[in-house]
């Protein structure tokens, strides 16, 4: 019964998700896994669920039946697991959460390690990509937590903290060079950039302002990538200036591996929120998950409201 269970969530996911790719991309597997999956559960009742080519993705007659009875049964049972975690007043079952990578290796995975041992009944999993995962509709995820306030129709969002963007660079990099002393000069700087995964676009016009006066400045992106912590491990190597949250550098900035640059500068401020599907609001675990994820980002260095006048210099 519990396979059928896990069958009937796959199946309602993949269709939600709208195509085998955009499925595998989400779960962080890859199309073949999702494609044998599917093959196996058509072989076991024995139908064609979904015809698929390389232009169709639709449900077949059985597929739309399965798909409409499946969509009742999993509610059913999401029903009476919350009825019975409620009751129990102990998060148990599963969870999975997905986060940008950056953010999700160094806040949301300590995090996820000290819930945990707090609700050992409780398997969560967490699921990271470059730029987040952008479409909690696809109902792979319970909660998805991103940066930015998404755009996503008929979705839950929750507002769970607040960052800003700050300048930053190892004192190994200014060893031979003169620190910056106006936004403007940061144009003739080495500055680490990153790029958008899937236009490949480069972010290198990079904000920052003060009570008095705002800048825009574009920056020459002497190095660039696609991942955060890349970005992270260079400005930490000395080999350039970097424009990064500072809840991701703040234990860096503290222990002087980093060094703020133009200190009476912030940049951007950045909104941190959870994303959900309605039927997830109630669910016991995502409730217990996010009043404790709260709580976490209040007590960790480089979030909060304070941030323009209580940045670590």
């Amino acid at each position: 019964m519990q396979g059928e269970a896990s069958d009937l969530r796959f199946f309602i996911n993949l269709v939600d998700a709208g195509s085998i790719t955009a499925a595998a991309r989400a779960l962080g597997t890859s199309p073949a896994v999702i494609s044998r999956r599917l093959a196996t559960l058509e072989a076991r009742l024995g139908v064609t669920l979904i015809i698929r080519t390389t232009r169709v993705f639709r449900l077949s007659e059985a597929g739309q039946v399965y798909y409409e009875r499946a969509l009742v049964i999993v509610a059913e049972i999401d029903t009476l697991e919350n009825e019975i975690a409620s009751s129990s007043g102990e998060p148990q079952g599963s969870l999975i959460v997905g986060a940008p990578m950056e953010l999700g290796r160094r806040q949301i995975a300590p995090f996820i390690e000290a819930f945990s041992e707090r609700y050992p009944k409780l398997q969560v999993s967490l699921v990271l990509a470059s730029e987040g995962i952008h479409d909690p509709g696809d109902g792979l995820l319970d909660i998805n937590i991103r940066l930015g306030l998404p755009d996503t129709p008929g979705s839950i969002v929750t507002l769970l903290a607040t960052t800003r963007r700050v300048l930053c660079a190892s004192p190994a990099y200014f060893e031979n060079r003169l620190v910056p002393q106006t936004p403007d000069e940061l144009a003739n700087h080495e500055c680490l950039c990153i790029r958008r995964q899937k236009t490949m676009t480069v972010l290198n016009k990079w904000a920052v302002g003060n009570e008095s006066e705002k800048h825009v400045v574009t920056v020459n992106p002497k190095l660039s990538s696609t991942n955060c912590e890349i970005v992270h491990d260079w400005a930490v190597s000395g080999r350039g200036i970097a424009y990064k949250l500072l809840s991701d550098v703040y234990r860096d900035i503290a222990s002087g591996r980093l060094v703020r640059i133009l200190p009476d500068f912030y940049g951007e401020k950045v909104d941190l929120y959870a994303v959900m599907l309605p039927r997830q609001q109630s669910n016991a675990n995502v409730r217990a998950f996010l009043e404790l994820l709260r709580e976490f980002f209040r007590d960790a260095g480089g979030f909060g409201d304070e941030l323009a006048t209580d940045l670590p210099r």
